[in-house]
């Protein structure tokens, strides 16, 4: 008995807010010509995120440079597989 309620409340915010939806979709009202920004608060926000993307970048990028190069300076002759393959050779 209990789910009934529920759901039948449930379908009622739904139903509201669909309603409420609609009504907003249909009666758009445009913006204004002059909007004024709250004393230039927003006019450089494309520049902070274009930065932060920037920064983000150029770290990621060191991060990745840095691993793929630290691979090339290993020195293969104390490499323990190279090692056992030149001492296998000379056995044979």
């Amino acid at each position: 008995m209990m789910v009934g309620n529920l759901t039948e409340s449930w379908l009622r915010k739904l139903d509201s807010m669909l309603r409420a939806l609609n009504q907003t979709l249909h009666h758009v009202e445009p913006c204004p010509l002059h909007a004024s920004h709250e004393d230039g608060k927003e006019s450089y926000a494309y520049l902070y995120i274009l930065f932060v993307m920037i920064l983000f970048a150029v770290t990621v990028g060191s991060l990745i440079l840095g691993y793929t190069r630290s691979g090339k300076e290993v020195d293969k002759q104390s490499d323990p597989y190279h090692v056992y393959i030149k001492n296998r050779a000379s056995m044979i």
